[in-house]
């Protein structure tokens, strides 16, 4: 039998059972041929792979379940300005990492001015001294807003008298003259022409990301294309890489629901494999709350009687929900805002009501405030949770957290009911959002078990109820999003007969858990990656 690897002095956390147990695990063929207790020595013979696992955790392969594909691809390839704390620092670090870039546009992410030590917005004076001929489009932290310099906003057309599109802002200067930055749909404005990639550079881009998530054991991801302008990434050029054997991880697709639905179905029949499903569409009903776009019920505690912003027209949005859902396709709706969550909700009931429960798998991403009396509808609706623990903490500090201020001490108190959504739902589908953060797993999964910042705060953890286990945040980050992808019976635990999509933890995470040490978490690394059988990284 081909691929045939034995695993053992393992802590297998199969996603069966709540804890690890020392034992094996077999696989052949590319499938899971055996886990158990022991050491496996049945499955010792000539040809097979010997894989001591040192005592560290092995596990299903990690499915991100909200990853933007080819923008993760310029994680390792584009400037981060995360780390920086002022406009000119951040202008800094573009000028030196693009000296030796070789592409028309400076591209870069991160930034984000509620991050800097002077809180304000940038403009496009910064950028043009130091890029004065070469447009240069700066994606912020949340990838709600952009920052761009003159040579960009000439290739856009963007002047003094271009109008706002819907759901989205252009940030002027006294006189009406735009200022560089850009905010929720008037980000399309520009990114159609900066994220605007040939076939070549997106198999790059991709390549790239798939380097990144085999080092963190990620073996399948649920790829959001819609942006502001359109879908980022081609359907094609993903099956030519999988036809040409090149994907070490599975790709499930969600391409914009606001977009030809027939030609979405296409995409389905015509580039369905193993590795590579259109499994959903996707689209954006609110922004973000630091930004004061995500809709809320209330208006913000710091913002005189707004209530947030619908980027796309929600009536529209209901329609589409209802035809993707007559159709057998599952929908992901962006809701941060309780309103918008109610909104997302209700668009759901009414397309069950009209064309009854269907096989779609729906869900709503991210979740962030959400009213009490709408967390029991995930449950009665069969709605999926898809959250990404580590937006807990986008800042260092707890003392820099931006949704105490915006939404209040209350409402911030009430963010991220990620335990209530579990208990509603039965599961989790659990993600990164990258590159609004590190595709790396382990410093969601140590935001999800303690809810603090890196600073340790506050003590005991942000509404501390809403803590999951270990084993619930490893079941959302494995066997829940491939529930959402249709895929629970091939994909997301150690069980025979499924695909061996297998990461091998260089610790006992679950003795960590135990002993209280969830540093020791955060600092996991993975060992080994293996996708369908086959090592697809070692370190």
């Amino acid at each position: 039998m081909q691929n045939e690897m034995l695993i053992r002095n393992a802590m297998v956390f199969d996603g069966v059972r709540d804890d690890a147990f020392a034992g094996y695990v077999a696989v052949g063929g590319g499938r899971i041929l055996s886990v158990g207790p022991g050491d496996g020595a049945e499955y010792e013979r000539g040809g097979v792979r010997v894989v001591d696992a040192n005592g560290g955790t092995v596990m299903a392969g990690f499915h991100d379940s909200h990853t933007h594909l080819l923008m993760a691809g310029m994680f390792d390839t584009h400037v981060n300005l995360a780390g920086c704390r002022s406009e000119a620092e951040s202008v800094a670090k573009v000028a030196a990492s693009a000296e030796a870039a070789a592409d028309t546009w400076v591209i870069g992410f991160g930034w984000h001015d509620a991050f800097w030590d002077e809180k304000r917005l940038p403009t496009f004076k910064s950028l043009d001294a130091a890029f004065p001929n070469r447009p240069v489009m700066l994606l912020n932290a949340e990838a709600h807003g952009v920052w761009v310099n003159s040579r960009a906003l000439e290739i856009a057309g963007i002047g003094a008298h271009t109008e706002d599109p819907f759901g989205g802002e252009i940030v002027r200067l006294i006189g009406g003259r735009p200022s560089g930055v850009l905010l929720e749909g008037a980000c399309g404005l520009v990114t159609r022409y900066a994220y605007e990639f040939d076939a070549d550079r997106e198999k790059a881009l991709i390549r790239s990301f798939m380097r990144r998530a085999a080092a963190y054991g990620v073996t399948s991801v649920n790829d959001v294309m819609p942006f502001f302008h359109g879908n980022i990434g081609h359907i094609p050029v993903y099956s030519d890489m999988d036809r040409a054997g090149e994907l070490t991880v599975r790709i499930h697709a969600a391409p914009d629901l606001l977009g030809d639905l027939d030609e979405v179905l296409s995409w389905q029949s015509g580039y369905s494999s193993d590795r590579l499903r259109v499994a959903h569409v996707k689209q954006f009903l609110d922004g973000v709350s630091t930004a004061h776009t995500a809709l809320m019920l209330e208006p913000y505690s710091d913002s005189a009687g707004g209530t947030g912003a619908r980027l796309f027209p929600l009536d529209e949005i209901r329609e589409a929900v209802s035809e993707a859902h007559r159709r057998g396709l599952s929908v992901k709706l962006h809701s941060c805002g309780d309103a918008s969550v109610r909104f997302a909700l209700d668009c759901y009931e009414e397309a069950i009501r009209r064309y009854g429960d269907g096989r779609s798998r729906h869900a709503i991403e991210h979740c962030e405030l959400v009213a009490d009396a709408d967390i029991p509808r995930f449950g009665n609706l069969g709605v999926l949770p898809s959250v990404q623990p580590e937006h807990l903490a986008l800042t260092r500090t707890f003392a820099e957290n931006p949704y105490r201020v915006t939404m209040g001490e209350a409402r911030a108190a009430r963010t991220w009911p990620l335990k209530s959504l579990l208990l509603s739902a039965g599961r989790l589908s659990i993600g990164s959002d990258c590159p609004v953060t590190d595709n790396n797993p382990f410093p969601g999964i140590y935001r999800a078990v303690t809810r603090v910042h890196d600073d340790g705060e506050p003590k005991g953890g942000w509404n501390p109820a809403e803590k999951l286990t270990l084993a619930e945040v490893l079941r959302g980050y494995t066997i829940g999003s491939a529930w959402g992808a249709l895929r629970a019976h091939e994909l997301g635990s150690l069980e025979p007969g499924k695909f061996a999509d297998i990461a091998v933890i260089d610790r006992d995470l679950f003795a960590a858990a135990r002993a209280g040490d969830y540093e020791s978490i955060k600092e996991a690394q993975t060992n080994l990656t293996i996708m369908d059988g086959k090592v697809v990284y070692e370190r």
